[in-house]
C-alpha cells in the first residue's frame, strides 16, 4: 500500500504531465500547476526539488505511457507483419491516445526542450531510440523467420519507418489535419506489404 506522500506525489506528476506536454516548460509557470494541482507552491516543492525534476517526472509519466502502449501493440501474438500493422493501427488513432496527456511527449516536449532544456530533450531522444528499437526488434524477427527482407540493417530501417510516423504526426499537429497521419500510414503499410515482405 502506498502512503500519502506517494499518493500526493503520484496525483502531482499525473496533474501536471499534461500541461507540461502541452504548454511546454518554459510556458508552464509555478501558478499554472498550483491552480491544476490546488497545491500551494510550497507543497510541490515538498514533493519535487525544483520546476526541472517535476518537468522531467511529467514527461517520464507520459512516456511510460506510451512506451506501454506499444508494448503492448507489439507484444500480441502473430508475426513480425502483423506486430507492424498492429503498430501502424495504433498511430492511426495516436491523436486519440495522446488527448489527455495534451498531444504527443516526443514531438511536444522533443520541439520545446531541444533548445531550452538539455535535460529534458536527452529524455525525448532517449524515448525515441527505445521505441526505433523497438520497431528494429519486430523487424529482426521478420528477417530471422524468412518473411522479411531489408536493404539495410534493421535499426536503420526502424528509425526512417519511425521517423516517417513521427513527421506524420508532426504535419498532422500542425496543420490540424489527421490526413497527413492516415495517408503516411497508408503508405507504410504498403511498404510493408510490397516492399519488405518476402
Amino acid at each position: 500500500m502506498s502512503t500519502k506522500a506517494e499518493r500526493t506525489t503520484a496525483y502531482i506528476i499525473e496533474t501536471v504531465a499534461p500541461i507540461f506536454n502541452r504548454q511546454g516548460y518554459i510556458g508552464t509557470s509555478m501558478s499554472d500547476l498550483t491552480e491544476a494541482t490546488g497545491l500551494t507552491k510550497g507543497a510541490l516543492y515538498g514533493n519535487f526539488e525544483n520546476k526541472d525534476a517535476l518537468a522531467l517526472a511529467a514527461f517520464n509519466f507520459n512516456s511510460s505511457k506510451l512506451l506501454n502502449a506499444l508494448d503492448e501493440v507489439l507484444s500480441v501474438p502473430g508475426n513480425a507483419l502483423d506486430k507492424l500493422h498492429n503498430l501502424t493501427s495504433f498511430y492511426r488513432d495516436y491523436d486519440i491516445f495522446t488527448r489527455e496527456m495534451g498531444g504527443c511527449p516526443v514531438l511536444n516536449i522533443g520541439i520545446d526542450a531541444n533548445y531550452n532544456h538539455r535535460i529534458l530533450s536527452a529524455a525525448v531522444r532517449e524515448t525515441a531510440r527505445i521505441i526505433e528499437g523497438k520497431i528494429a526488434l519486430v523487424l529482426e524477427e521478420g528477417i530471422n523467420s524468412g518473411e522479411i527482407r531489408l536493404p539495410v540493417s534493421p535499426l536503420q530501417f526502424a528509425k526512417q519507418f519511425y521517423t516517417m510516423i513521427q513527421g506524420a504526426i508532426a504535419m498532422a499537429t500542425l496543420m490540424q489535419d489527421r490526413k497527413y497521419l492516415i495517408n503516411t500510414l497508408t503508405y507504410l503499410d504498403l511498404l510493408v506489404g510490397k516492399e519488405i515482405k518476402k
